[in-house]
């Protein structure tokens, strides 16, 4: 009997591997194969050919590939985009349950938060009735889901508080509480094959694209976008994005990340919105409120979501001033949210006519190129944001995802770090009149960019 090399069957096994559920044929994917199959590599070729994703030997490969490094509200940005700009969104334009799949949950950790997010800062009468999903191709994973008992690794950004709310304690480190367990359904699921379930209002699939090849992710994506309804979302990872079709979907920048949204209407799509966080909370009226300047009176006016005053009070600035910077930059901001993207320009080069080195400018011209699909003129202006400031923190968010996408993580940290370096401010103070982020809150984002990276 002719014995074969090794080589071409683990290669042989890698391309089953691939068709069946997507993987790419990595170095670790090799090793889980040899690790498996041991000495009798063809008879486990036999056995993946003949069986189901759900046979002994198919886990078996699953398990040896687990990726363990997930943990209680790892998608901060997400979860904030979920509670502020979505579910209201979503509540806004229909009644009923609304429904959310986790895809590739792995061991429940993302679609717990998702629940205990959901459930925080409601009474029972405002509380939406939401039907949550997990599903995972790793069964080993799913039980433990379904069980619900974490160790302490997983809790490593989770507020004390919270554990004690949602958390009982266990033997083995704690048991999430039954109330919590019930908003969840677990089921097993093959993301290139199908979906478990149509009519999807929202779907995260958080770090799970990254590790699928090219022809799997378009299939995935196709499936996502068939299985949500219309005005439905897809989150992915900090470090994802769609690769395929992007035209037919709503794109939505936020503050360290990328959503995107299937359109109401089917011509609707291949749009950017660029949102900022959520206003905050106005402070107390004083009985003898201080003047403010009209700078100040319009950055205000953004933060309560009034652009067309804003643009008024611009507008009134520049007619006594028509060389102010600031005022042409952040009327430019008001133009490039409503895609009047030649006036936007205007605006942004009347700016950089007076100030040439302005990081701000350069930062906006970079997402209008972006937006109009000329990557290269985009990647042109954030390097002359960056080096008209170093680390400017806007242009280091963007550039760095772009790095990412084209698979450069190690440019995309440096990048990163080097805007960490410059945030040196009081927590609270705020990066830029463009956005509502503070120096605390785009720290946070950028470690959490750093660690996935």
């Amino acid at each position: 009997m002719l014995i074969q090399p090794v080589k071409p069957l683990i290669a042989s096994i890698s391309a089953l591997v691939a068709s069946r559920i997507g993987l790419m044929p990595t170095q670790a994917l090799h090793d889980a194969i040899e690790e498996v199959g041991g000495d009798d590599l063809g008879t486990l070729a036999r056995t993946l050919e003949t069986s189901t994703e759900s046979s002994a030997a198919w886990q078996a490969i699953l398990r040896t590939l687990m990726i363990g490094e997930t943990y209680f509200f790892r998608q901060q940005t997400q979860l904030g985009w979920l509670r502020h700009t979505i579910l209201p969104d979503l509540l806004k334009r229909r009644s009923g349950d609304i429904t959310i799949w986790s895809a590739g949950c792995a061991t429940g950790e993302e679609v717990y938060s998702l629940a205990m997010t959901l459930h925080e800062n409601r009474s029972p009468k405002q509380r939406p009735n939401v039907r949550l999903i997990g599903s995972d191709l790793n069964r080993t994973s799913l039980d433990v889901a379904r069980r619900g008992i974490y160790r302490d690794w997983s809790f490593r950004h989770t507020p004390a508080e919270t554990r004690d709310r949602y958390f009982d304690r266990h033997e083995t480190g704690a048991q999430i509480r039954p109330f919590i367990r019930q908003m969840v359904t677990f089921t097993p699921n093959n993301l290139i094959a199908n979906t478990p379930i149509t009519n999807l209002d929202v779907i995260c699939c958080c770090n799970v694209l990254m590790y699928l090849h090219e022809q799997a992710v378009r299939r995935v994506e196709d499936n996502f976008f068939d299985a949500l309804t219309p005005g439905g979302w897809l989150l992915l990872g900090q470090a994802e994005n769609v690769r395929a079709g992007r035209e037919r979907w709503l794109t939505h920048l936020y503050p360290g990340g990328v959503a995107y949204q299937k359109p109401l209407l089917p011509a609707a799509g291949n749009r950017v919105v660029y949102h900022q966080l959520q206003p905050r909370q106005a402070a107390p009226a004083q009985a003898e409120p201080l003047p403010v300047s009209l700078h100040e009176e319009a950055i205000q006016l953004l933060r309560a979501e009034q652009p067309d005053e804003a643009e008024q009070t611009l507008r009134q600035l520049l007619a006594t001033q028509p060389n102010d910077v600031r005022a042409h930059i952040l009327l430019g901001y008001i133009l490039a949210n409503r895609r009047q993207t030649a006036d936007a320009h205007a605006e942004l080069d009347a700016a950089l006519g007076e100030n040439p080195l302005n990081a701000d400018a350069h930062y906006l011209k970079g997402m209008l190129y972006l937006d109009s699909d000329q990557e290269a003129a985009a990647q042109n202006a954030f390097k002359s944001a960056l080096y008209c400031q170093n680390g400017h923190p806007l242009t280091a968010l963007v550039l760095g995802n772009l790095y990412t996408y084209s698979g450069d993580k190690a440019r995309a940290r440096r990048v990163w770090l080097s805007a960490m370096d410059i945030l040196n401010g009081a927590p609270d103070q705020m990066v830029s009149d463009l956005n509502d982020l503070t120096v605390g809150a785009m720290r946070d984002v950028l470690q959490n960019l750093i660690d996935d990276a």
